[in-house]
């Protein structure tokens, strides 16, 4: 185990410092990364005002665990100025744990106001008590990043902050005079430091003004300057949002596709990136073996993640990519299935697992794990994380044949806008026709009235908001002259069979297409003998599976 220090620093305030930390943290902790943040802003903390985190407030921090070193000559226990953030909105993969500035009460402001920090290292052993800080964090907590929030300007805490503590520090500047100069007399400190290895830098420009590119101008001549007094460019850029100033706010759960989370995203990777020896790095080490074709480095980056992180998912589901890329493919379900085992939230072990069980034809033992995710999961309870399971678990089941197991699969995703905010009429139409083609094939009377809702749904274009390509329309196509045959409009029915056999002419004879039939995807000549058949059934005045249809 390895962790990865990392200072966020600002020369000035109001660049979305604390803003940028909390997100790259969130992003981290959701993606199974153990995160600890210490909030060293002392004047001015911010970190638990992110109710997003589900950081507790109103406990002991940084203030009172040196005040208890000064005060006894020797470091309290770390966990009591450490607690554990919990999320009500999001299930996090990882861990999130924050050392908060301090209580901020009376005695909190007595402290700081006392805390001397030069006095601390030259008459208390100051950089002993960093370095055994520094220890009992990694001991206890086994983070895989530790992120810093430092206070503005040049202190003595900043000095902590960006000499002491970090491996990394993300500098974080304006494009005015004042942060440009500031930030570049930072830098210039930090690399001239007498430390036997100085912190890396990474140079973040925020906020940048919403202004055209040009060649010329004012925003040209602001980067040009940055560059020369830093000598280099900005790693990342972090757009202005007039949110960021107004709420402290989570935004790369709810947002991932907007600029601002895209942005943030692009500063996580460039964080990992820095990080050479943890978890992030043997990944990609592994990755790039595998990318280069050479399999004696990719496994040995493999036992190493076995080695050093044998209770991460994240490492059995690389020994997995590595082992299909290699042709071992004995070793790739044990291993997704023991990631899946580790974390049941772990969606890409899950989809791999579930497309080399569907590849192998197994669909009893897919089924089979998907009813044991949606039971670690909590099913029901938890129906936001539960989803993807269930729509899989529909449709692996209607494949086996097993349509009352599908049946109940697809009656426990939403059917109904209310059930569900903001839920997409595309998503409606799927669990609603599916929910009704589940138990028509299990023998149900299916009611005209939810017939009807999958009409209304497609009639008003539902199915136009995901069809992203040809091979989706014949798809949504041949579905929907089920419930159009089923409700009496046989001729609607043909219509729409009739258009799949001409539209899928345009198809490269390459593709495979899903089809209703199996609920398995098969080549285009394939499913056109059997949309063929579809026709031909409906002229006998019946669907393809022999179920008699009446005219309207």
């Amino acid at each position: 185990m390895n962790t990865f220090w990392v200072t966020f620093y600002s020369y000035k305030g109001g660049v979305g410092r604390t803003m940028a930390l909390a997100n790259v943290a969130a992003m981290l902790a959701k993606e199974g990364r153990r995160v600890l943040l210490i909030d060293f802003d002392l004047e001015a903390p911010g970190l638990d005002a992110f109710d997003g985190l589900g950081c507790a407030k109103g406990h002991p921090g940084v203030v009172e665990y040196v005040a208890e070193y000064l005060a006894a000559g020797k470091a309290p226990p770390i966990g009591s100025f450490v607690r554990e953030c919990l999320p009500a909105s999001t299930h996090l993969r990882g861990k999130l744990w924050l050392m908060p500035s301090g209580k901020k009460d009376q005695q909190y402001n007595r402290d700081r106001a006392r805390i001397n920090w030069t006095e601390l290292y030259d008459k208390y052993d100051g950089e002993r008590f960093i370095e055994n800080w520094k220890a009992d964090i990694e001991k206890t907590y086994a983070p895989d990043y530790v992120l810093i929030d430092s206070r503005t300007g040049l202190t003595d805490v900043g000095g902590i902050c960006t000499l002491h503590l970090p491996q990394l520090v993300v500098l974080l500047y304006a494009l005015n005079d004042q942060n440009i100069h500031g930030i570049a007399g930072v830098a210039r400190a930090i690399s001239k430091a007498e430390n036997t290895r100085p912190p890396q830098l990474l140079t973040v420009a925020t906020p940048v003004p919403p202004m055209p590119k040009e060649r010329t101008g004012l925003l040209q001549e602001r980067f040009e300057l940055a560059e020369k007094e830093l000598g280099i460019k900005p790693h990342c850029q972090i757009h202005y949002d007039a949110r960021v100033p107004l709420k402290e706010e989570i935004l790369v759960w709810d947002e991932s596709g907007s600029r601002l989370s895209w942005e943030y995203r692009e500063l996580k990777g460039k964080i990992t990136d820095y990080d050479i020896r943890g978890l992030d790095f043997l990944i990609k080490e592994s990755t790039r073996a595998v990318e280069e074709l050479d399999e004696e480095r990719a496994f040995a980056a493999a036992k190493d993640l076995e080695r050093e992180y044998g209770d991460r998912a994240e490492s059995f589901y690389q020994i997995a990519n590595a082992s299909r890329a290699f042709g071992r493919l004995d070793m790739v379900e044990p291993n997704l299935r023991k990631a899946l085992q580790l974390d049941p939230y772990f969606s890409s072990a899950f989809d791999d697992l579930m497309s080399f069980l569907k590849v192998k034809k197994r669909l009893k033992d897919a089924i089979a794990v998907c009813q044991e995710r949606l039971s670690a999961l909590g099913g029901e309870t938890n129906l936001e994380d539960s989803e993807p399971t269930l729509s899989s678990l529909g449709e692996i089941s209607m494949a086996a044949g097993e349509y009352q197991t599908a049946a109940e699969a697809y009656g426990k995703l939403p059917r109904k806008a209310e059930q569900q905010e903001r839920i997409a009429d595309s998503r409606l139409l799927v669990n609603n026709f599916n929910y009704a083609e589940a138990r028509r094939r299990a023998g149900e009377l299916v009611p005209k009235t939810d017939l009807k809702d999958v009409v209304a749904l497609y009639e008003r274009g539902a199915a136009t908001e995901s069809a992203g390509s040809v091979v989706d329309r014949l798809n949504h196509m041949q579905a929907m002259h089920i419930p159009y045959a089923l409700l009496g409009d046989i001729e609607r029915a043909r219509q729409l069979i009739q258009q799949v056999q001409d539209l899928a002419s345009s198809v490269s004879p390459r593709e495979r297409v899903f089809s209703m039939a199996t609920y398995t995807h098969m080549p285009v000549d394939e499913w056109l003998r059997n949309n063929s058949l579809m026709i031909e059934a409906l002229d006998s005045g019946r669907l393809w599976d022999g179920t008699p249809l009446t005219s309207a």
